[in-house]
């Protein structure tokens, strides 16, 4: 039977949309803080990182169409559901990053070779120590939110973190005025290229994976086999073999086949399987078990 969603995924989906509603209004308000900022002091490191916003806010519109498409349940067209969207859409933001690298990285150059210097001033300070509290702490809550099963909202975490450190190169840039080294904007500007540009790419291989149907992590496999042996410890079953894992989207599909007792009649099989079912299900990130009974 297809995997129809239980009360703890709506709730999780709810979560999820009500996170990415508050990342699109805050990231509009760092665009525009952002903007004003880096035109007013001529700070192409406080420009590139209002560039950077821009793609944060239409990140966060893919994440909210994202997570509200994933949660949709099983259909005749898709019976597996579509939580193959998630992983999509992080990759869909995976590139909007590359984009945005490669456009910093050709005016980055320019302002090297003119050597250009932003202004000096406060509120270029302030405004980037306010940028670094306010993405640090949605580092922390969509990554947490994004550990739960989210590939869409870990992708919002990864790109917190990295503009935490793109503030924190612009914040360094804006000491190139009083150094006097008229190159500083330029090159800083480079490195959060070449930043945005590594991460977006670590992003883009990982829900490739995902979407092509890559093993989950160790631990995640650690705790299938775990619980498999139990139940043949237990004399249930009396082994199993050809476990096939794989991630489907955002979620893991696995397939096992287990040797019972011949002698079993069918209501015992059904009862081993579903067993089986409850048990691996409880493993996090897990919502489809196909159990192949065997007799020994």
């Amino acid at each position: 039977m297809p995997f129809q969603p239980t009360i703890s995924n709506l709730d999780r989906t709810s979560r999820s949309m009500h996170a990415a509603l508050v990342l699109i209004l805050l990231n509009a308000l760092l665009l525009v803080a952002k903007a004003m900022v880096g035109l007013r002091y001529d700070s192409l490191a406080i420009l590139s990182d209002a560039g950077n916003s821009l793609t944060d806010v239409v990140t966060s519109i893919i994440i909210l169409f994202a997570v509200r498409e994933s949660a949709k349940p099983a259909d005749h067209e898709h019976p597996f559901g579509h939580t193959r969207i998630e992983p999509l859409a992080a990759f869909t933001v995976a590139v909007l990053t590359c984009m945005l690298a490669t456009e910093v990285a050709r005016e980055a150059v320019v302002r090297v070779y003119e050597g250009s210097m932003p202004q000096a001033g406060w509120v270029p300070v302030m405004m980037l120590l306010g940028v670094i509290a306010v993405k640090g702490a949605i580092w922390r809550v969509a990554g947490r939110m994004g550990r739960q099963g989210s590939a869409a909202l870990k992708a919002a975490a990864v790109d917190a973190r990295m503009d935490v450190v793109i503030s924190l190169l612009a914040l360094g840039s804006l000491a190139g005025e009083s150094l006097a080294l008229r190159w500083l904007d330029g090159v800083v500007s480079l490195v959060i290229a070449v930043w945005i540009a590594w991460t977006g790419y670590q992003l883009g291989a990982e829900n490739v994976e995902r979407l092509v149907g890559h093993l989950p992590d160790s631990n995640t496999l650690q705790s299938i086999h775990a619980r498999l042996t139990a139940i043949k410890n237990s004399g249930r079953i009396i082994n199993f073999h050809e476990l096939r894992i794989q991630y489907i989207g955002s979620e893991i599909h696995l397939a096992v086949h287990v040797t019972v007792d011949g002698h079993l009649d069918v209501l015992h099989g059904h009862a081993i399987d579903e067993e089986i079912q409850d048990s691996l299900c409880q493993v996090s990130d897990v919502t489809f078990v196909a159990v192949h009974i065997e007799p020994g």
